[in-house]
């Protein structure tokens, strides 16, 4: 029954996902303009995020929850350009967390990542386990992580955040 308004920039995906999201969420081609909304953008651009939240708070149907899954993914790209990483993974979410607040949209998935345990002979790890990431990629996760805990601490009553933290298959 939720509206998803979907922001991409396609830079390490591609628009065949909004045809994966409607098979998967049922949603029929004739209902997807009521039901699912896609908007080619970066989460670099404050002024876009800004834009989408305030086009959607004015006609009575504001953004009630963001789940961020966009990101920078790849481990090995991560060590050949980290200030790629850290302008697209911590910069990006900056940007979005700081319009989420203007807006009062307080609900947050962050899809963070296990690379923030680092190396271990450890298994299984828990949550309780030491973050300490080896690599650019688990760094900008943990930082991200660290950032919405000091969110969440400045006012308990207020955000909702989730971070889920999986490991890659491979």
């Amino acid at each position: 029954g939720y509206r998803l308004i979907i922001l991409d920039s396609l830079f390490n995906s591609s628009e065949k996902v909004i045809n994966r999201i409607l098979k998967l969420s049922r949603i029929k081609n004739h209902e997807r303009e009521a039901q699912l909304v896609f908007i080619k953008g970066d989460l670099r651009d404050e002024i876009l995020i800004n834009n989408i939240f305030e086009n959607y708070s004015n006609n009575d149907k504001s953004i009630m929850a963001v789940i961020h899954f966009a990101g920078l993914k790849s481990v090995n790209d991560s060590i050949n350009l980290p200030i790629q990483y850290w302008d697209f993974n911590v910069k990006g979410t900056i940007n979005m967390l700081k319009v989420m607040d203007k807006f009062k949209c307080f609900k947050l998935v962050f899809s963070s990542s296990a690379t923030i345990y680092g190396s271990t002979n450890i298994n299984p790890i828990n949550e309780s386990f030491n973050i300490n990431p080896i690599n650019p990629y688990g760094q900008t996760k943990a930082a991200v992580e660290l950032l919405l805990r000091d969110l969440f601490n400045s006012s308990k009553n207020t955000w909702r955040i989730v971070n889920l933290r999986y490991f890659n298959p491979i």
